[in-house]
């Protein structure tokens, strides 16, 4: 059996590309000044003038100029302390259950391969997909992403073709994003599924580990580096 998992609002709330940032935030409060580039920025996404990849290479810039090492060591940390403890029981059982089976399990996740690597490694996942994002002895201002670029939507069936991966047998989301890699699976499980996730695929599994986190005040606490 193959299983997909998609990671962030599905394996635990919220985005961890925000909590990244709120990490690096906190602990180094000048780079806040990022916000005098990402917020004019992030109007010209919503005019859909910059579009979901630009965006994201844009926002990786309050990590500009952090040597390799300190940021590799930042992930591992990050991971170890905040991502692991918020993954879902359920969903951690579930990942469990999988590899118990030798089930091959896949974590395909529009997040930077800087953390979603060390994620799918600590959970036990056969493989794992992020977005792979450039990174040199210090992290570039405007960092590549390679083709065919952020790994969301159709771009993660392009990266699971590359890997042999033609069908699946489940496919785990809480998102739209994801129609396209849910469109190889033969069965759909969704995660605390928003609407659009939910009608197109009306016979799914929902699985609704617990409520989620406020979006507006987690999203500006983030974006902030507050809170936690």
């Amino acid at each position: 059996m193959i299983a997909l998992f998609d990671m962030d609002g599905t394996l635990f709330a919220g985005d961890s590309q925000l909590r990244f940032a709120r990490r690096i935030l906190s602990r180094y409060g000048w780079r806040r000044l990022y916000l005098l580039l990402v917020l004019p920025c992030g109007i010209l996404r919503a005019l859909h003038i910059l579009n979901t990849e630009q965006m994201k290479r844009i926002f990786l810039s309050y990590a500009w100029g952090l040597k390799r090492e300190t940021l590799e060591d930042e992930c591992r940390q990050f991971v170890d302390e905040e991502i692991l403890p918020a993954i879902y029981p359920l969903l951690r059982d579930k990942i469990a259950q999988h590899c118990l089976r030798g089930d091959t399990t896949i974590l395909c996740s529009a997040s930077p391969d800087w953390w979603t690597r060390l994620v799918g490694e600590k959970l036990g996942f056969t493989y794992t997909i992020g977005t792979p994002v450039e990174l040199h002895e210090r992290v570039p201002f405007f960092p590549h992403v390679d083709f065919p670029g952020n790994n969301k939507g159709g771009n993660k069936v392009i990266r699971l073709h590359k890997m042999g991966i033609e069908k699946a047998d489940i496919g785990y989301t809480d998102s739209c994003a994801d129609l396209p890699m849910l469109s190889i699976c033969d069965r759909a499980v969704l995660v605390n599924p928003d609407k659009k996730v939910a009608s197109a695929y009306p016979k799914a599994e929902i699985l609704r580990p617990e409520k989620g986190i406020a979006k507006l005040p987690f999203i500006l606490g983030c974006l902030l580096g507050l809170g936690k």
